[in-house]
């Protein structure tokens, strides 16, 4: 006569089953944290080349633009320097601007919309200290811009370095004056995203 077994699982089988389960469950959750903190990382990465092309961009067509009094008659055009460059020594006793300790500032003129009208101003451009900290508790630097006497202004967050190089490129008996500004931003989240940029600009006012 067929005898028909009622026996379950044993509990050593039980136990493998579950180890089997739990094993599977701890590679299935490390998978999934691993794919996204590469997510987490690659927005950060885009988001940090984002502001450099933006700013990149920016001061490119800043420097473009440095010398343009058209905001002004014929009969009052400025004898300034149009473009400057100034360490951080020469930034606090001559502009009275606390800036990065190590990093320049760029100062360029130019006619800009203020109150709407058009005004011949200095521009300057350097890294400061937010007054902010990261989760980390690190101090977080921005580069700022300022025009003439006016509160400054933030415009990249977690700018590190700022270095400016002027050059004077002779053309038809005159300079065209020439710049080169290599940077670093951070991500400010994890110094590991830090990206060193370079950036070439020419003055188009020819002087």
């Amino acid at each position: 006569m067929l005898k028909i077994s009622h026996h379950g699982f044993s509990l050593i089988e039980l136990m493998i089953a579950l180890s089997l389960g739990i094993l599977l469950c701890i590679g299935i959750f490390n998978l999934f944290s691993t794919m996204q903190k590469l997510h987490q990382q690659q927005m950060i990465l885009s988001r940090t080349q984002e502001k450099m092309r933006f700013i990149s961009q920016f001061l490119r067509n800043k420097i473009q633009a440095a010398g343009n009094w058209s905001c002004l008659s014929q009969t009052h055009q400025p004898r300034s320097i149009i473009i400057r460059r100034y360490n951080s020594d020469d930034a606090l006793s001559k502009l009275g601007l606390t800036i990065k300790s190590g990093t320049d500032l760029l100062q360029i003129n130019e006619c800009v919309r203020l109150h709407d009208k058009q005004k011949y101003l200095p521009i300057d451009f350097f890294i400061a200290n937010t007054f902010r900290i990261d989760q980390q508790k690190k101090e977080i630097d921005a580069l700022f811009f300022k025009i003439a006497h006016h509160h400054r202004e933030e415009l990249i967050t977690a700018m590190t370095d700022f270095q400016v190089r002027l050059y004077h490129i002779p053309h038809a008996k005159k300079n065209i004056r020439a710049v080169k500004i290599n940077y670093a931003l951070s991500s400010s989240v994890n110094d590991a995203f830090l990206q060193n940029g370079v950036l070439y600009g020419a003055v188009s006012k020819i002087v």
